[in-house]
């Protein structure tokens, strides 16, 4: 019984040299995004804390480190932009009238609200390995090689789908 903690502390310990490994590659992704060096590096380290933290559960994955990490970035970074442009909850009329006094603002966000709404519908009909590279790809910002990675198909398979999305998008908003 000893020697088999032994063995998954010494597994753990490799695992975590491979985390540390790839943070400086999460950091530079992150600072691709136009993210500052400093939310770069806590964001990073999240990330590195979030891989420890679910360990046991990567073990069981068939996916590798990196797209893990890649993965587990994406929706870090998401989670951190939630919370950076989280609406407040209005808390008297005075507040109500302080957002309300830049109305044209308030139109356009409106207005792309809809927009985008209106796209996320037509998105959904799609089939969803499409939804799923659409979203890497525009949403988040992967390149088509970093989809590649993250979702274990080819360059030229990531191509083509995200072509074929596109005539498929534009289809059904012509048939409107």
């Amino acid at each position: 019984m000893f020697s088999s903690n032994q063995h998954k502390v010494k597994t753990l310990n490799s695992n975590l040299n491979i985390f540390e490994k790839f943070l400086p590659e999460i950091e530079k992704y992150y600072l691709s995004l136009g993210l500052d060096k400093p939310t770069s590096e806590d964001l990073s380290q999240d990330v590195f804390l979030k891989m420890v933290e679910n360990y046991s559960e990567l073990q069981e994955s068939k996916k590798n480190i990196r797209s893990l990490m890649y993965e587990v970035a994406r929706n870090i970074r998401n989670d951190h932009f939630r919370k950076l442009y989280k609406i407040p909850k209005l808390q008297s009329l005075e507040s109500v009238e302080n957002i309300l006094d830049d109305q044209s603002r308030v139109d356009i966000t409106v207005l792309k609200n809809t927009e985008v709404e209106e796209v996320q519908n037509k998105i959904q009909q799609l089939a969803p390995m499409k939804q799923k590279i659409l979203e890497l790809k525009y949403k988040h910002e992967f390149s088509y090689e970093e989809i590649a990675e993250i979702m274990n198909i080819e360059l030229g398979t990531v191509k083509s789908q995200i072509f074929r999305a596109k005539e498929e998008l534009k289809n059904l908003f012509i048939e409107k």
